[in-house]
């Protein structure tokens, strides 16, 4: 059927359904009060109390669209169906009218988020292409258009940015604004979705018919989709190497806005003013001993500066997503600035606090002091960029990147209880509302595509993917990777890994044959008790070879 002979039938059919239901709602009205309608006094004029019965034609409003004879019986008319019920040529004709679209992202790649199928199936009965955050927006558009202020992450690498990256912020663990007030608000209050895209709930998710629970359609869609061509892994074959030496490119770094207005902000990494860093003041302060004031270019020669490098993993960064980079960096040792300053007894935590006021980052100098964090001043042997925080900005070895304050202008000191140290700040442990276990930790992603890429030529002879697995504060284990949908996996295990910095894999893939294909990445880390950590969640990249 036609979307326009749908939309016709959908008028056609609606003033019955309401004419029908009132009707429902008249009847139930007599019974609620205990009586039923009397006859007309036409119906009381026959003697019988009986009326003529009323002879209507049986409604098939599909009739006309299956080409089948509307008359007679079904069985009296079989001899028609070779003509028109033709198998092969019903299904060519569907699977081309619903093929799935294709579009080009705003990096430049050849995107079809839904695989193709035999029969169109994806399309015609799943509504693929209609389901899902980014069916019919990015999440970085959504978040500018809201009517308040958001904070904005923008990815630096490949990777489609999905809800993934708001789980751990709006969750009842953390916030208290839990994703789905906001989401259900906006959306079935929106024209844009209700009329112009007709959205309805199954636009967001999928009901499981065995338990009736609404799951989040981008999670389960992979399990759902025809078209997927499977692979176990001694078919696939997939050759795995690592390493934990890569260092992001400066156009792979991630960027994420601070609290300030953006007229008071710097975003222009090619407009850096050396005056701002020249006479930048950072205040020690609170329970110290020595508080002090400072510019930038003093701190560094009263304290001196290290290099290292060092890896930045989002606190929010949800199952395959790409808020994550590794630098070379240079600043002020942390350590020396806690030893001059000199902690009053008891006091048990610096608090780098921003000028903007951001002070999330309450960390225990013991933490400080193991983790070799620094006041990071350069990255890869230039002034901070304004993107990531210039003129200053907190770095610590295994610590989740909420931590790492930008644009530092107090370092306080401060005095809490000890069972207030609440590790969870440094280590991205936030928990998952449903299942209760720690989000996505550890956690593994495709850096170098967007799931649903379509791959041509030599890509498409040899797929090479590249991405990362970090665990925060917990070395990886071993990362797996299944092309038949978790059956069977290609185990890379990472032996002595260091948990200073990220488990960076490299796979090179020969596909048997066009078509789509669906890697699933599953990632164990190594916690403190030497006991594995697997993350609750596979990721999932899809990508389509021709």
């Amino acid at each position: 059927m036609k979307k326009e002979e749908r939309s016709a039938l959908h008028r056609r059919s609606k003033p019955k359904l309401i004419a029908s239901l009132a009707a429902v709602v008249l009847v139930a009205s007599f019974a609620a009060w205990g009586c039923s309608p009397k006859p007309s006094s036409e119906d009381q004029g026959s003697a019988s109390g009986k009326t003529d019965p009323v002879t209507v034609s049986d409604p098939d409003q599909l009739a006309t669209f299956s080409g089948f004879p509307e008359s007679g019986r079904f069985v009296d008319g079989i001899a028609s169906l070779p003509g028109f019920y033709k198998n092969t040529d019903k299904n060519d004709a569907n699977a081309q009218a619903r093929e799935p679209r294709r579009y080009t992202d705003r990096n430049g790649f050849l995107v079809q988020p839904v695989p193709s199928d035999d029969i169109g199936f994806n399309n015609t009965y799943l509504n693929a292409d209609k389901r899902g955050c980014t069916s019919c927006h990015t999440l970085e558009n959504a978040l500018m258009s809201l009517p308040t202020y958001h904070r904005l992450i923008f990815f630096g690498y490949n990777t489609e940015q999905g809800y993934q990256n708001c789980i751990a912020c709006h969750s009842e663990s953390y916030s208290g604004n839990k994703l789905s007030d906001p989401i259900h608000t906006l959306h079935m209050e929106s024209p844009m979705f209700t009329d112009r895209d007709g959205g309805t709930c199954q636009s967001c998710h999928y009901v499981d018919s065995t338990t009736g629970s609404f799951e989040r359609w981008d999670e389960v869609k992979y399990n759902l989709y025809k078209g997927i061509t499977d692979l176990k892994a001694d078919e696939a074959k997939p050759s795995v190497t690592y390493d934990q030496t890569t260092i992001t490119p400066p156009e792979n770094r991630f960027y994420k806005t601070i609290k300030d207005e953006p007229s008071e902000w710097l975003t222009d990494d090619s407009q850096v003013d050396e005056s701002i860093y020249q006479n930048w003041v950072i205040s020690v302060d609170g329970d110290c001993e020595n508080p002090v004031e400072m510019t930038l270019p003093e701190m560094e020669q009263k304290f001196g500066t290290v290099k290292q490098v060092m890896k930045m993993d989002c606190t929010i960064n949800g199952v395959g997503q790409a808020t994550i980079m590794q630098s070379e960096v240079e600043g002020i040792p942390v350590s020396a600035i806690i030893d001059y300053a000199k902690p009053k007894a008891g006091a048990n935590i610096l608090s780098p606090i921003s000028s903007d006021g951001y002070d999330y980052a309450q960390m225990s100098l013991d933490w400080l002091r193991d983790n070799d964090a620094i006041i990071v001043t350069k990255m890869d042997g230039k002034l901070l960029p304004n993107s990531q925080g210039y003129p200053c900005m907190i770095w610590v070895y295994k610590t989740s990147g909420g931590n790492f304050t930008k644009r530092i202008s107090n370092l306080t000191f401060m005095t809490k209880p000890a069972d207030e140290l609440d590790a969870q700040l440094y280590v991205g442990q936030f928990t998952d509302d449903r299942t209760g276990e720690i989000y996505s930790k550890p956690n593994s992603g495709v850096l170098n595509y967007p799931t649903g890429v379509v791959l041509s030529g030599d890509e498409a002879k040899t797929v090479h993917l590249e991405g990362f697995a970090d665990a925060w504060d917990e070395p990886i284990k071993k990362v797996e990777f299944s092309f038949d949908h978790g059956k069977t996996w290609k185990v890379l295990d990472t032996p002595n890994n260091n948990a200073d910095y990220w488990t960076y894999w490299r796979m090179d893939f020969t596909p048997p044959s066009p078509g789509a294909y669906l890697l699933d990445i599953r990632t164990t880390s190594e916690k403190p008790d030497g006991t594995d950590r697997v993350c609750q969640y596979n990721t999932q990249f899809m990508f389509t070879v021709e």
